[in-house]
């Protein structure tokens, strides 16, 4: 059965991302970039809810992106939850998630999403693999989602409610971010 208030939480964090995405990440350039909010949101999904959830959030959040920019519909959606599902996936074996450990998860793996987004953006035609910038996009991106995750996380376990990993039957423990 589904717990509608878990999903209305979804919904109100996938919304306010997109419009935090759209609306205020391109005010706020660092380096020339705009920092990739719905890719750590994505991230931040998998960490604290698994791979199932983190999947699915991440294929909205990217969809949702995909349909605000030009470009192939999709390329998103397919990088943010193959990163996410990637990332719960491999923190099912670890009994406690510290604020430290989830940065460095959200680092890396943002670098490996936006990468990811370029190989996929390039088989559509897109060039972004021969972007001259594409290194300095993957630093800041990984960077600005690592300084992130103290609030994503939480944010993720909040809309996750009872079925946050922390909360899950001895699973994974608990995430303290």
């Amino acid at each position: 059965m589904t717990d509608w208030l878990m999903v209305s939480r979804w919904v109100v964090i996938v919304v306010t991302t997109t419009v935090a995405q759209i609306g205020l990440a391109p005010q706020f350039p660092v380096f020339g970039v705009v920092v990739d909010l719905m890719l750590a949101m994505s991230i931040a999904a998998g960490i604290a809810a698994g791979p199932e959830r983190g999947a699915i959030v991440g294929f909205f959040l990217g969809l949702l992106y995909d349909a605000m920019r030009p470009g192939p519909l999709g390329v998103s959606a397919l990088a943010y939850s193959l990163v996410a599902f990637a990332v719960g996936t491999l923190l099912v074996s670890v009994i406690t998630v510290r604020r430290t450990l989830a940065a460095a998860v959200m680092f890396l793996a943002s670098g490996v999403g936006v990468l990811g987004y370029a190989v996929v953006a390039e088989l559509f035609g897109q060039h972004t693999l021969t972007n001259g910038r594409l290194w300095q996009i993957t630093v800041v991106v990984a960077l600005s989602a690592a300084l992130l995750s103290p609030l994503l996380v939480p944010i993720a376990r909040w809309a996750e409610g009872e079925g946050a990993i922390e909360g899950r039957s001895g699973v994974l423990g608990r995430i303290d971010a």
